[in-house]
């Protein structure tokens, strides 16, 4: 309704249906927010979408929730309504790691600033982005270090830099080595970019759908003062990353 007010989504819709499908949920109803479900008010939601569309007996929402028009229903209003309709409700306290209360607003910004291991300590997951590969430059190939150039709709990309990340491509994760951001070695206009570099990987990638998995800030992006030194660096993070998954193993587990 305000887009220019939105915050940037952590996931996709289609990448939150395969998350509470993966938690065991059975049934998801999904609804569409238009103005006429905005001006709904809190007892006619309550009573439309909780009790004559859902038939809940029992009903679980977080701490700061918030329902009806111009978020008019509270916590408040909603243990009276489904104590009068004999609803069973339990209220989820908030959710501390530390003396942080893990929020969407936290994660976003662990995410923008690079700080991706916080990042997936908070979210349970590796944050993950997903996309077509399209062709690049072929700067990559013709240094000996072929990478596949991701095109993504996410609205929320971590900070510019090289990581050490998952890459998953049908159904199979590879330790990868990724660059976010432009490639200032060859040029200070060098469009932005999402470049993969896949360890052990066989084939082609074009045209392949990925999921790239950010794992680990390596390092900062910067400007080599020719192309061998920047082989030269890549190198180093590519070792960086095989010793990281040798010690931790390949999986979506969280490391610290």
């Amino acid at each position: 309704l305000r887009p220019e007010t939105s915050q940037p989504l952590i996931t996709s819709l289609e990448q939150r249906i395969r998350l509470i499908q993966k938690a065991g949920i059975d049934i998801l109803v999904i609804d569409t927010f238009d103005p006429a479900y905005s001006r709904q008010t809190a007892e006619a939601f309550f009573k439309t979408i909780v009790l004559n569309n859902l038939k809940a007996s029992q009903l679980y929402v977080g701490y700061n929730f918030f329902f009806g028009r111009e978020r008019e229903g509270n916590i408040e209003s909603l243990t009276k309504l489904c104590h009068t309709h004999r609803v069973e409700l339990h209220v989820t306290p908030p959710f501390k790691i530390g003396n942080d209360v893990v929020s969407s607003s936290i994660i976003r910004t662990f995410i923008r600033t690079g700080e991706v291991q916080k990042a997936a300590s908070f979210l349970g997951r590796y944050y993950g982005i997903e996309g077509g590969t399209i062709p690049g430059a072929g700067r990559g190939k013709k240094l000996g270090i072929p990478t596949a150039n991701l095109e993504t709709k996410a609205e929320l990309l971590p900070q510019a830099g090289v990581y050490i990340t998952l890459t998953e491509i049908k159904g199979k994760s590879y330790p990868s080595v990724t660059n976010v951001g432009h490639a200032p070695t060859f040029s200070d206009k060098t469009p932005f970019s999402i470049e993969t570099h896949l360890l052990d990987f066989k084939g082609e990638l074009y045209g392949e759908t990925l999921c790239v998995q950010f794992v680990k800030h390596l390092r900062p992006n910067q400007k080599f003062p020719s192309p061998e030194a920047l082989v030269s660096q890549i190198n180093q993070d590519i070792a960086a990353t095989r010793d990281f998954f040798k010690k931790s193993g390949v999986s979506g587990r969280i490391q610290s």
